[in-house]
């Protein structure tokens, strides 16, 4: 190795070239290789590595190093003593190197550390770790992320530690389960007048205590009377209700705090079932880890890490500095999968979410080879000042082909990285195609600039995009402006004192008729807004603010989002913002909205709302991480800082997370956020890992389970003898539907495979709790469940309106969860029936529509649990009338609707909604808006002695539907939030036209009641064609 040369001065920045900001220095790898390297004085420590591994591949023993994020720099400084880097944000001249010469070492790692990331990466997923490291060479963003969002949940994880009484731990385990609404439904009201029923299970001594108890008592009082009288049955006196906890029978769910009984949900459920509450009263010992001493806690617990410099705080010059066009020169464009001398054309422009900013394309150009160089400078029309923050680079590569273009390739990058620095210098993109990203991707002038940002790992075969972003004469990084100075540019631009536009300025009484007929044209938020509706919504942005403050998204709509002025502007304004109401708020982190400032304003509202709230829309919220420009964001913090504070919500992030693992657009941004919650949860780490165990063996059963080569007899026997072999794996776990049940042992004598084309299996365990019932589970493998989970979540929204409305529609969205790529678990709803299989039961056939109320009578003999049924028919009927309607579902044979024995309907299967109604011969099956069969009325009039019922249930139909356009809003902004999933029946904005309808947004409150009144009557006067249907599939099955 040749000596280190220390220089003279002790001072490096002596050596630097004026011209190129260059020095030449040398490396000292890990593996003994000395690298001499020239490199950019003022370029981050960060990318300095990066470049450098880039070298180091060129020398030998390279294969031998660890990943570069395992190895950190050592310098000599200007003390002549060795220092190590540890913020590699920070540019290289802001260290008094005193030497030319850095070298790498390896960071220490224990054990423990190692273990924790061998689990880690087996959840993640072989596949998913390998792309993110392979990312990690190329990204800086990658390592940055990791270290900022460790030391984020650290400080989350450490604020739980330090409680010395366990409690802050058991809550984030089992969080209390409370109603999100206060009305009750009339007849539970009229229940509770008495107070209510329920049994008390002593677990130390297996006495159980019946007792009536009023409705709005708490946890605590219940423990208070079940001790006084265990102590008047056993003259115990040193019962403390201090030392006991609440726990449901077979659920993994307690009662606590000052809540009424009557709001936790367990009981409300109860009260539904018209069933007693039954509970264990367990020592808190038992469930609550206490820390030994303060040491203990304190040993655990960490002070918040220090904010490490910023580099935006360095004196740099800001993009409003440069008041020049924006350009770049597009270099070539290689590897292209057409023949030779086919025609092509690129197509390059500045967006803002959806928001053409400005458009460009070069001339027509021929492939050879596969390649076609440009080396053309593109210039557009706006200045680097007018370039928003948020503003993304969008390339589209097209061939032309009979006059006709179609689309090739697509590539995305943020113009501001995740440091807000300008692009500058060379890029090599990998570019999408159509395909990898989805079939019917919707495009905007061209482009996809909703699509990801990310790079197709896919490097050895995807076509390969080169351009070139100068420096704009600017030797050192461009920045976009920090807050304070987007703040004082809207200071300094105020329009004039009382002047349209101004703080104190009224508009007239014309001008508030315009926008409130604009606001009621938007009702649902999606409407294109013309140029004077801009300026007059603009102009009126604080009255906007102070009067009609859900009207956010229409004013950022308004927003001229290439002046840099008027965005400074809306900045200063949304500080002072009111918190907006969820489903506006929700509004803000679809693709529209790409402001970092705006986002994250979204995401303080939604603080606002409940975990159970929270639970409901965290399958839209992790979709909208997808239209996030960079790593780092309000959002991914919002959802871990929830997660790692209610181990229920966690559950939830992980699997919504880990099943859409195989997309490539969002394996990394997902893993690096699997990655950051599981070694922050390591306890929920063991309970993960051992239901991913156990699917994996289930999807092997499932493989077995489909061989068509052997009879079903031979099939089955095989399942089940390797059933029996891993049993252990399969026992013990808590079940990926809800971490609320625990299952002890798989019972595989009573688990079978099911008929259907998929060949799913049903598996039956043991219940945990020993006075718990046992719990069934069907387990898929072939189906794509996502459908069914926004389906089902959506009737689960549209039953909490209903019940905030005091309107009990006895629906039930059972459980269901994608694990994975066409893969998932369903819960089997018990003690009931397909509609098909009770006609085959009463032999009839499919037109005998006595064949439903006989099967209920037969369940149901005496005349109080008949008329009970009836009454669980007719509202749960009128639930899914309505909700099947809105929702456009189809496919609705006697196989896809149910009947449980307490007369509760309900529909399975959501292969089809939105309208795509099946047909055969171009000529549709479903002929009515929903299914109100003749069968379906005879249950509601108790066969021909209650016709006033049917008139009732209409009237409650009314209702319903009412009351679930009034938030009509809300349910087409869960699915505009859902167009990034691909699903294939909503891919387009056009595919969410069909609520608009059904929901007759555009109609007054009293012709959309109209209109629903006439659907009904065509669903009945039209019934037979549905008995058509029904004997039809029960002739073919």
């Amino acid at each position: 190795m040749p000596p280190i040369v220390v220089l003279p001065e002790l001072d490096v920045a002596k050596e630097v070239s004026e011209t190129d900001g260059h020095v030449e220095m040398d490396f000292l790898m890990p593996n003994g290789i000395f690298i001499p390297y020239r490199v950019d004085f003022y370029d981050s420590v960060e990318n300095l590595k990066l470049k450098l591994w880039k070298e180091a591949e060129n020398y030998p023993l390279f294969k031998t190093l660890k990943r570069k994020e395992n190895y950190c720099f050592v310098y000599i400084n200007q003390q002549g003593q060795k220092d190590e880097i540890m913020d590699e944000d920070m540019l290289l001249n802001e260290f008094k190197i005193a030497a030319r010469f850095l070298k790498l070492v390896e960071k220490q790692a224990d054990n423990t550390t190692q273990s924790l990331t061998r689990s880690t990466n087996s959840l993640i997923g072989m596949k998913g770790q390998q792309c993110i490291d392979h990312q990690a060479q190329v990204s800086p963003d990658i390592t940055d992320f990791r270290r900022a969002m460790s030391a984020y949940c650290k400080d989350i994880v450490n604020r739980r530690n330090q409680d010395l009484s366990g409690f802050l731990k058991f809550q984030y385990k089992h969080p209390v389960g409370i109603l999100n609404h206060s009305i009750l439904p009339e007849h539970i009201q009229n229940q509770l007048k008495g107070g209510m029923v329920l049994s008390v299970h002593i677990e130390e001594t297996g006495v159980i205590y019946t007792m009536r108890i009023g409705a709005d008592k708490i946890p605590n009082d219940l423990i208070a009377m079940t001790l006084e009288k265990w102590k008047n049955n056993t003259g115990n006196q040193h019962l403390r209700p201090t030392d006991y906890i609440l726990k449901v029978i077979g659920l993994e769910d307690y009662l606590y705090g000052e809540y009424q009984l009557r709001n936790f949900k367990y009981i409300f459920r109860c009260l539904l079932r018209n069933t007693a509450p039954a509970l264990w009263l367990r020592l808190k010992s038992k469930v609550m880890e206490v820390a030994a001493d303060s040491r203990a806690a304190s040993a655990r617990s960490h002070p918040e890490r220090p904010g490490k410099p910023s580099v935006k705080g360095r004196n740099t010059l800001t993009s409003w500095d440069i008041h020049v066009n924006f350009k770049l020169t597009i270099n070539k464009v290689s590897k292209i999968i057409v023949d030779d001398n086919s025609k092509v054309r690129l197509f390059v422009g500045l967006f803002h979410g959806p928001e053409t900013l400005r458009l460009e394309h070069t001339k027509d150009a021929i492939v050879y080879n596969g390649d076609v160089s440009w080396k053309k400078e593109v210039e557009f029309d706006i200045k680097v000042e007018d370039i928003p923050r948020d503003c993304r680079l969008c390339f589209a590569l097209y061939i032309k082909k009979n006059k006709e273009y179609s689309i090739l390739t697509w590539a995305n990058i943020p113009v501001f990285d995740y440091k807000c620095r300008l692009l500058k210098g060379n890029y090599r993109l990998h570019m999408w195609t159509r395909a990898e990203h989805m079939e019917h991707m919707e495009l905007y002038d061209s482009c996809n600039p909703i699509g990801t940002v990310a790079m197709n790992p896919k490097v050895d075969h995807s076509t390969i995009l080169e351009f070139m972003v100068p420096d704009f004469n600017v030797q050192s990084h461009i920045m976009y402006p920090q807050n304070e100075k987007v703040l004082q540019c809207a200071s300094e631009n105020m329009e004039e004192k009382g002047k349209p536009g101004s703080p104190n300025w009224h508009p007239s009484k014309t001008h508030i008729i315009q926008f409130e007929e604009i606001l009621n044209d938007d009702k649902s938020g999606i409407r294109q807004l013309a140029e004077q509706e801009k300026s007059l919504i603009w102009m009126m942005r604080y009255e906007i603010r102070d009067k009609y403050d859900y009207a956010l998204p229409l004013l950022l709509n308004a927003v001229k989002w290439d002046n840099h002025i008027d965005v400074s502007k809306m900045m200063a304004l949304l500080q002072s913002w009111r918190p907006i109401e969820l489903q506006h708020a929700l509004a803000l982190l679809d693709f529209h909205y790409t402001d970092t400032n705006v986002r994250e304003f979204a995401c303080k509202c939604l603080e606002e709302l409940s975990d159970d709230d929270l639970s409901q829309y965290m399958l839209q919220l992790v979709q909208a991480l997808k239209y996030e420009s960079h790593l780092m964001c309000p959002l991914s913090k919002f959802l871990l800082s929830r997660a790692l504070e209610n181990q229920h919500l966690g559950h939830h992030l992980y699997w919504l997370l880990r099943s859409e693992m195989h997309e490539i657009t969002v394996t990394v941004r997902y893993g690096l956020l699997l990655e950051a919650y599981l070694k922050s949860s390591q306890e929920h780490l063991a309970i993960l890992s051992k239901q991913q165990d156990a699917l994996v063996k289930l999807n092997a059963f499932s493989e077995i389970a489909k061989n068509g080569n052997k009879k079903p007899q031979k099939v089955s026997e095989d399942v089940k003898r390797i059933m029996h072999q891993k049993v252990e794996v399969l026992s013990g776990l808590y079940s990926p539907l809800t971490p609320q049940i625990c299952l002890k042992d798989l019972l595989v004598d009573r688990c079978k495979i099911m008929d259907s084309k998929k060949r799913p299996l049903w598996l039956e365990w043991t219940n945990a709790d020993p006075k718990g019932p046992n719990i069934l589970i069907m387990y898929k493998n072939g189906d794509d469940l996502r459908q069914d989970m926004l389906t089902l979540q959506i009737l689960q929204i549209m039953d909490n309106i209903w019940k905030n409305e005091g309107l009990d529609l006895r629906m039930n969205p059972y459980g269901c969860i994608a694990t994975g790529r066409e893969e998932g678990m369903i819960e089997i709803v018990t003690n009931s029936m397909t509609i098909s299989k009770i006609q085959r039961w009463y032999k009839k056939g499919a037109f005998a529509k006595e064949a439903l109320y006989e099967w209920l009578k037969h369940k149901n003999p005496k005349e109080e649990s008949l008329s009970q049924a009836v009454e669980e028919f007719t509202f749960s009927c009128a639930g899914y009338a309505v909700a099947t309607y809105i929702l456009g579902i189809g496919d609705r044979h006697n196989d896809n609707i149910m009947m449980k024995e307490s007369g509760q309907l309900f529909h399975i299967d959501f292969g089809h909604f939105l309208g795509n109604f099946k047909s055969k011969l171009n000529i549709k099956r479903e002929r009515v808006p929903f299914i109100l069969t003749s069968h379906f009325e005879y249950v509601i009039k108790r066969g021909e002695k209650d016709k006033e019922n049917f008139d009732r249930f209409q009237r409650i139909c009314e209702q319903a539907y009412m009351i679930i356009r009034s938030q009509g809003a809300l349910l087409i902004r869960l699915f505009m939030m859902m167009l990034s999933a691909g699903i294939p029946q909503l891919t387009n904005v056009s595919d969410v036209d069909y609520l608009k309808d059904t929901l007759a947004l555009d109609l007054t409150e009293e012709e959309a009641r109209k209109k629903f009144i006439d659907k009904l009557k065509e669903a009945k006067n039209k019934s037979w064609s549905t008995s058509v249907n029904w004997a039809l599939h029960n002739m073919a099955h």
